[in-house]
């Protein structure tokens, strides 16, 4: 196995422990909610708490992993969101729960750009879709197989059972990133100190509109991934169980998405696969809690929405990543705050609209969101990629 190979295997693992943690709340909101006497919209802000670390902790670590490497951010991020995930376990209210939840976002803040930047600085631009999307891939084995069976695990036993089981196996991908053989490359040692380093970010047009961009998809994503297991229950009156599946079915539509995105953006460019696959899904968000009300249908336009999403989550990825190579893990934490806004807004306000006005407004408010992250890329943000493919870099 090649260098790059046994690389792309460990982060991917330890990509897979982090979603895991990250969507592990969603299969067992309805549970949370009962246990802890709060309504759905309410268990919601679990998922509110955990994004509210990232807007600050990201932005202070980048530049921190620009200079310095990024090795101790990727195990000790999920180190410290395991450890916290575990103790969410055994809390006896829904306060200390919240709380557990805003410790584990601290970790995963860590974690999250310092994956994507290891990619960056590993495989070229040219290659670079593909890698992304094999992370995609394998860290949507989260979904695919660890959230359903989260959800069963609650409908069998109980959902702290879920937590534990997710934190040990953050735990254990921390250990493997420890003790690889082959250690993730050590970033460009830069000289510019760290306001230098966000002013010129900011200085640049496409730096500006593909972050605002990911605000608006993050707020799209986020808000339609939180309620889905809770929109089948309500709306179709299915067990916690069983909905749990329909998250598989999203799991693999995103592995394809994300596989077919990244090739395509390989080849004819990453900007234009953004802005369309946002575009749809918001859209299919819309038609899916406005105008169905059929389960096959149902399913079959969350299968949709997950590829479309998918092919954005690789194409977007790599589209940041070569808008400013010399500070990758600084834009990358950037971006992981933005994120992190979206989160915090997108389920909150989801939350809002969900116990006030029911699932429809959140498919409107998610329609409006794909739409203006689309328009934003195609207006603001470019992407040269002639200059690329003949080996000059985008400083």
């Amino acid at each position: 196995m090649s260098s790059r190979a046994a690389l792309l295997g460990s982060l991917g693992f330890l990509s897979f422990a982090a979603v895991y943690n990250n969507i592990v709340v969603s299969p067992v909101l309805v549970d949370i909610a009962r246990d802890l006497g709060v309504t759905v919209g309410t268990a919601g802000l679990l998922v509110t708490a955990y994004g509210i670390p990232g807007i600050v902790v990201g932005i202070l670590a980048g530049p921190l992993s620009d200079r310095y490497g990024r090795r101790p951010f990727l195990v000790g991020g999920t180190a410290l969101m395991s450890v916290l995930t575990v103790l969410g376990a055994v809390v006896p209210s829904f306060a200390h729960l919240l709380l557990t939840r805003v410790g584990a976002g601290v970790g995963a803040s860590l974690l999250y750009p310092n994956i994507n930047a290891t990619i960056a600085d590993e495989f070229p631009y040219q290659q670079r879709g593909r890698a992304m999307g094999t992370v995609i891939t394998m860290n949507q084995l989260a979904t695919i197989v660890g959230v359903p069976i989260a959800g069963l695990i609650a409908g069998l036993s109980s959902w702290r059972l879920s937590f534990v089981l997710v934190g040990a196996l953050g735990l254990l991908a921390a250990f493997v990133v420890s003790r690889s053989a082959h250690s993730p490359p050590t970033a460009r040692a830069s000289d510019v100190g760290t306001r230098e380093l966000f002013t010129t970010l900011f200085a640049d047009t496409s730096v500006r509109g593909a972050i605002m961009s990911s605000l608006l998809g993050s707020i799209f994503w986020f808000t339609w991934i939180t309620y889905i297991v809770a929109f089948f229950v309500e709306r179709y009156e299915l067990a916690t169980a069983v909905a749990s599946l329909i998250v598989l079915v999203t799991g693999v539509g995103i592995v394809g998405g994300s596989q077919a995105g990244g090739r395509v953006g390989d080849r004819f460019g990453h900007r234009i696969v953004v802005g369309w696959t946002i575009l749809f899904s918001g859209t299919l968000v819309l038609l899916e809690t406005v105008f169905v009300h059929d389960l096959t249908i149902a399913v079959l336009v969350a299968l949709g929405i997950a590829v479309l999403a998918g092919a954005r989550f690789a194409t977007n990825t790599t589209l940041l990543s070569e808008l400013a190579p010399s500070a990758r893990g600084t834009l990358f934490a950037v971006n992981s705050a933005i994120v992190s806004m979206g989160i915090v807004s997108g389920t909150a306000v989801g939350g809002i609209l969900v116990d006030g006005y029911g699932y429809e407004a959140l498919g409107v408010m998610s329609a409006v969101a794909g739409l203006a992250s689309a328009v934003i890329v195609w207006l603001f943000v470019t992407e040269r990629t002639a200059e690329i493919a003949a080996g000059e870099g985008i400083d």
